[in-house]
Formats: structure tokens, sequence, C-alpha cells
């Protein structure tokens, strides 16, 4: 029959198909296709490449130098106007004859005074006024007006310095997690996020500050540290945890003890907090950061200060600098715990109680597989176990690894017979009457439907990308050599033979991708012997590498050689030898001469086993 050009909509992405007449009416049918377009129902002479539409999968936005710029910029403009607010407003002015409107939290200052007989005498005066006290010393009255009045209104030098060190701040973090933490730190959303968050903290840690007296140790600085390693990793945690540190101490005028407070809760809290599978633990890994934070406040008090009096501090119960140190970093670990939901929507990650329901094999789009393209969806499940077991021996997520093997290959679904895994035996494949260029338009079509199915689904877009990264862009090597035999009639090139879609950039997906390969060619190898298999893995890892769909996944030398040990071994695991049952040994039409087992209860396998004991001689 007369073939004929179209174009298959598919959400947002238009993909050129040429097919036979007769798959008209099966693509018109099909649910997940949701447009076709009548006007390009005509004959074409050149099949438009995909390449042009490579960027409408890339949904997942990167930041890029620029973008990190700007998002640096407004989050310093922001903390700029946050730290000078009380100096800005004038309601907000404190008056040593009135009661203050904000708390005052300005250092002491050594003052020289007058005594009765004429001599001078220096005496330190604190500048510390609570919200709603009023200062009856006529010398620290002195003390307070004369430091409100020389930093209101706020001078220029000062308005850019702060400015100036916040977008330094903001853009060394933002340029680091985009450097050197590929997996999700390159993405806008992930740094939007992430500064979002700090922002917000630092906010409510500044309304704490102007409106209560209690000490500024009790401020939270570890939470963002330990979202950023909950989510995303622990050195990208180190870097946050540093800045989130200066932000916070700026505050108090980087005040030495705040300062060193803040940076030995954080980097403990860090360092001690290690089971992402559990994040409850997040609680006591902080509260023991606030423990060495107090440590660390006697060391200094000792080293630099004037000593410290532990029994007389403690007896402040609510103003002791230490028992609120202590208390400051365990009440980062409990807010970091419970505000886990707004922080996975913050960061664009996926809980792992979602990951979990996603496992769940009775979700309406693996039933679907299952009963539409089982070939695939067993091969998807052989691939989850083997990619699950390889995540976990490089300490990458394994649960995310699995669910994202659950349903990358869900596109395959839209047409099914176009994958051979699909076919039944003695069945025809489409392919048999299609030239090799339509042929791989047919099987790259699942990349951009499986994504769209899964995005109009809900699925979490951590799991959707394993759906576009699987195949990365790698070239259908079988129908572009094909093509090639066949003399490239259309003068095509190998990127009409490209996947449309990104090359991983997680350790997950590019994993998955490598699993994907090994567990296809692991059916082929014939005996299933150590040596084949290692051949084999090695083999595809070396390829993938050669191609540079590795580049961006993060993936080291060193995790590559556990991934090739471990995924040899469960294959060799998988596929070893067993001994064949006696009636497989015996000629065909004879197994009549062995004896067939019947059905037994427990009662008479007992009673059985009881008379042999009797007929046996004593």
């Amino acid at each position: 029959k007369k073939r004929k050009s179209f174009a298959v909509r598919i959400g947002p992405t238009v993909v050129h198909r040429r097919w036979k007449a007769e798959t008209i009416k099966s693509a018109v049918a099909d649910e997940n296709i949701t447009r076709l377009s009548e006007a390009a129902r005509t004959q074409t002479s050149r099949r438009p490449p995909l390449r042009p539409y490579l960027p409408m999968l890339r949904t997942r936005l990167l930041a890029g130098r620029t973008a990190s710029l700007v998002l640096s910029a407004v989050f310093a403009a922001l903390m700029t106007m946050t730290q000078l607010v009380e100096v800005t407003v004038a309601p907000l002015r404190v008056d040593p004859s009135e009661p203050a409107p904000v708390t005052l939290r300005a250092g002491p200052v050594e003052v020289v005074t007058h005594s009765p007989d004429g001599s001078l005498s220096v005496q330190r005066v604190s500048r510390f006024v609570g919200r709603g006290d009023v200062v009856t010393d006529p010398v620290r009255a002195a003390a307070v007006r004369a430091y409100e009045r020389r930093r209101r209104p706020p001078s220029l030098g000062t308005v850019v310095g702060l400015y100036t060190l916040y977008l330094l701040i903001a853009h060394l973090l933002t340029t680091y997690i985009r450097v050197f933490s590929p997996r999700r730190g390159i993405l806008l959303r992930t740094q939007v996020g992430l500064l979002g968050l700090a922002f917000g903290l630092l906010l409510a840690s500044k309304v704490f500050l102007l409106t209560t007296a209690l000490p500024a140790f009790l401020i939270p600085v570890a939470c963002v540290p330990l979202w950023s390693s909950l989510y995303l990793d622990r050195r990208t945690a180190l870097m946050v945890g540093i800045a989130m540190c200066f932000l916070a101490a700026s505050f108090v005028g980087f005040r030495m003890t705040e300062t060193i407070v803040f940076i030995t809760a954080t980097l403990t809290a860090n360092v001690l907090f290690r089971d992402r599978k559990h994040p409850a633990t997040m609680i006591p890994a902080a509260l023991l950061g606030g423990g060495a934070a107090a440590l660390a406040l006697v060391a200094e008090r000792l080293t630099f200060g004037d000593g410290i009096d532990i029994l007389a501090d403690l007896q402040k119960v609510t103003h002791s600098q230490l028992l609120t140190t202590v208390v400051g970093g365990a009440l980062a670990g409990v807010i970091a715990y419970v505000l886990q939901p707004v922080v996975v929507v913050a960061l664009g990650a996926v809980s792992r109680s979602r990951l979990l329901e996603l496992t769940d094999l009775d979700q309406p789009l693996l039933q679907r597989m299952a009963t539409v393209a089982p070939g695939s969806w067993e091969h998807s499940r052989a691939m989850a176990n083997l990619a699950e077991g390889a995540a976990a021996a490089i300490g990458a997520d394994s649960l995310l690894t699995r669910v994202g093997a659950y349903y990358h290959d869900l596109g395959k679904t839209i047409q099914p017979k176009y994958f051979v895994e699909n076919l039944t035996p003695g069945e025809v494949s489409p392919h048999e009457s299609l030239s090799p260029d339509v042929s791989a338009d047919a099987i790259m079509a699942h990349v951009v439907g499986g994504a769209q199915i899964l995005r109009e689904a809900g699925i979490p877009e951590p799991v959707v990308e394993f759906s576009y990264t699987h195949h990365g862009t790698s070239v259908i090597e079988y129908f572009w050599h094909k093509y090639v035999e066949m003399g490239n009639p259309r003068n095509l090139n190998e990127s009409a033979f490209r996947y449309p879609g990104m090359r991983p950039r997680s350790k997950e997906t590019a994993i998955l991708m490598l699993i994907d390969s090994v567990e296809a060619a692991a059916r082929t190898i014939d005996p299933p012997s150590r040596d084949k298999f290692e051949q084999m893995v090695q083999r595809i890892f070396f390829m993938k590498l050669r191609q540079g769909q590795l580049d961006e996944s993060g993936l080291t030398m060193e995790d590559l050689r556990v991934l090739a040990t471990n995924v040899t071994d469960t294959l060799v695991s998988v596929y070893h030898n067993r001994i064949k049952y006696p009636w497989q040994n015996r000629p065909e039409g004879t197994q009549d001469a062995l004896p067939m087992p019947g059905v037994a209860t427990e009662a008479d396998v007992e009673r059985a086993r009881e008379e042999s004991r009797e007929e046996q001689p004593t």
C-alpha cells in the first residue's frame, strides 16, 4: 500500500513520521496521541530531521553563568535590604529614654569617663538593648544614642559594601554548585530553590533577632545545609553551610564568637548526617552539632575572651549561651525534618515516600505497560534489579534508580510492535517493510512520547528525566549502518539517527543508560560465562565513554570500575547454570516411565514418614 507522510503531535513536540497507510487507523485510535495534523498528510521527498526539535525536551532549565549572576544579584539586593531594615525605617530607631521598638544587638564599647576626683577611667559599656527596654544608665544611654546617630541613615559606602559582600558570597555559592555539583546544581530550579530557602531562613532569623532578646546562637543555621545534603550531595552541603554561616553572622556584625559557633554546629551536623534513607537522623546529627558548637564556644572564650563561668551561665536558662547553642543545633534538625515537603517543592526534588508509591506495581501506568508492552515491561523490571544494586554499590540513590527503570520506557506503549521484545514468536516486524530512517524515527519516538505521558500523569520530573536521558544523544547504529549500506539515498548524516534526548546529568540516570544496554546484550551471551559477561560490560562502558555520553554524569573512573564489577557479578548470578531435571534428560516420548508425584497434605507426609520408619529393620 502507498505510504504517506504525516506528523504526530505529542504534546508540544512534533515528530515527523513516514508510516504505512494501514498504521494510520491504529495511530488515530491511540489515546496517547492527542492530535494528527491533516495538513501534513502529503507526500514529501525529504524527511525533516529530528534535530530542530531537540531543545523541546530540555524542559529542566539549566543555569549558566548569566543566570547565576542574575540570581546572585537579586539575592544580594534582598539581603542588603533585610540587613539595613532597622536603620532605614524611622519607627525602628532606638531611643534610650523610651521603650525600644526592636532589639539593638550592638557589641560592647570602651568609654572614657571622668571620675569625681578628676581622674580618667575606662569602662566597658554594653550597647545591647532588648525590645521594650529603657536605658537608665546615662553612660550607656549616651553610647546607644551615639551609635544610633552614627549609623542613620546608612552611608553609600555601607550599602555598597554590604551589597558587594552578599553578591560575592551568593555568586561563589551558585558557581560552585554549578561547576562541582553537576547532578542537580546546574539546574535553574535547584539554584532558585536553594537561594530562596536560604533567604527565607535568614529573613526569619532577622525577625527573631529584632523581636527577641534571646542569644543569636538559637538561629538554626544548619537547616539549609542539611536539606542540601539530603536532596543534593554532601559536598554541595559543605559549601552551602559555609555560606550560610557567614550570611547569618553578618546580622551580628561578623562577631567571632557567633561565627565560630555557627560554623562548628553546621559542619558537624553535616558530617554526622549520613543516612539519607532515614531523614529523621538529621535531628540527632544536628543535636550533636549543637553540642560541638558549645564546646567551641567555651574554647573561644578561654582563648580570646575573658573566660566563661559554666555553672553561672547554665543558671540563666533561656539566656544561657551554652544551652541556647545546644538548643539551636537541635532546633535546626527538627525544622529540617518537619519542613521536608516545602523543600521538595522548592528544589524540584522527589521524596522517598513518593518514590515508594511509584514502585507499587498497581500503578496505572505500570499496569498499562504490562498489558500493552509486556516485553518492554519485563525488560524494565530486569533493568530495575540490575540498576538498583549498581547504584547502591557506588552510593547513588538506589530507590530513585529503580523507579526510573520502571518508567523509562513507557513511551513504547504508544506503538509497542515497533520494538522486538513485544513481538510474539513468528510475528513479522513492521520494520521489515520500512526504510531504515523511518524505522529510526519510530524507535526514537518513544523518548518524546514517554516524557509527555509521564508529565501528563504528574510523575515527578526527576523520574521523567530517566525517560529522555537513557539513550542520551547516541546513534541507533543498526538502522544507521543499514541505511549506509543502502547507499544513503537521501544523503542523510548520522545526526538524523540520533536520539532527541539529553545526556545523563546524574549518576542515577547514567547508571540506567549503561544498564539499558547491558541488560539487552546479556540475553545474547551464549554460553553465559563470566569472561563473556565481563567483556560485554567493559565494551559497553567504554563505548559510552568514547561517545561522550557520560561526560556530564558525575561518574568517576572508580565508580565505573565498581559498577562494571557489580554488574558482572550480578549477571553471573542471574544466568548461572542449573542441573536438568530427570525428565529433561530422557528422550522425547519416554517421560511416562518416570513416576509423577501426587498431591499430599502435611498429615499425609507425616503419616508416610511414620510408616517408613516402622518398616525399617531395627
